[in-house]
């Protein structure tokens, strides 16, 4: 059960280092195209998903 909190807290700190770094190196919302803005708009929601998806999944081993 330990195992599972400590490899929790290291993926989401993992996760939020890859999300800084890269939010760092994109253009601002203003100086994108339509194409561009509509996958960066795909791309967000596909993340929240799986996103999601895990933390369910997560939650549903805990309890069993």
């Amino acid at each position: 059960m330990e195992a599972y909190g400590i490899g929790l807290v290291i993926g989401f700190a993992a996760g939020i280092g890859v999300g800084i770094s890269i939010g760092k190196k994109q253009k601002p919302w203003s100086e994108l195209t339509a194409a561009e803005k509509k996958k960066r708009i795909i791309s967000i929601a596909a993340g929240g998903v799986i996103f999601v998806a895990l933390v369910v999944v997560y939650i549903v081993r805990l309890s069993s």
